[in-house]
């Protein structure tokens, strides 16, 4: 593996235990500064701590998971981003609909991979002059309607153009099952919570 694409690798990897860590303890919500030097340190222990026969966390989880995609990465800078802003009002980094949209994205394309759906969607990723226009047409009407989305899938597009990932499909540059999973288990606690409001507002 290219030394820029480990680099690339673990730097998301650091960025996402990182935030994920911070966020769990809400010390946004009580200290920005204490917030951003609990989220260094973390940047700094993930990689430099061995846990396991030498291993750090990052090599532990990578090891475990493999490569997570370019968009991934940027999607998480955007979170930092919006997490450790000054702003009084923070506007959510995806909208509903763009989860909601991801979640079936990611459930029909690894249905089509494990053969469970009788159209082999992942094989697209292999860019035809046709599926580069649809794709490149996507991201465009993502921009145009100012949604972060687009920025995210032009940085994935850009990627897939320079080889920042060892992989030859642009899927692997949009989508990996990491996001996936958090995208879906983010879906499935925001209709829980929904239902619980629901059911405080009748009792009431």
């Amino acid at each position: 593996m290219l030394p820029y694409i480990e680099i690339i690798q673990q730097s998301i990897y650091s960025l996402a235990i990182s935030l994920l860590i911070v966020y769990i303890s809400s010390l946004p919500k009580r200290s920005l500064f204490f917030s951003s030097l609990f989220f260094v340190l973390l940047l700094v222990g993930s990689n430099l701590i061995p846990l396991y026969h030498g291993s750090s966390l990052v090599e532990l989880l990578r090891g475990a998971i493999g490569d997570v995609s370019t968009a991934s990465g940027v999607l998480m800078l955007f979170i930092i981003l919006n997490q450790f802003n000054f702003a009084e009002v923070k506007c959510a980094v995806l909208n509903s609909w763009e989860k909601i949209g991801l979640c079936l994205l990611g459930t029909l394309l690894y249905l089509s991979t494990f053969g469970f759906i009788d159209f082999d969607l992942y094989h697209l990723g292999y860019l035809s002059p046709l599926m580069l226009l649809f794709f490149s047409a996507v991201i465009l009407f993502l921009i145009l309607f100012n949604r972060i989305l687009g920025y995210v899938w032009l940085f994935a597009l850009i990627g897939f153009y320079f080889k920042l990932q060892s992989s030859n499909n642009l899927w692997d540059y949009l989508y990996d099952p990491l996001l996936w999973l958090v995208l879906l288990t983010n879906g499935v606690s925001s209709v829980l919570s929904l239902q619980l409001r629901r059911k405080v507002v009748t009792i009431e």
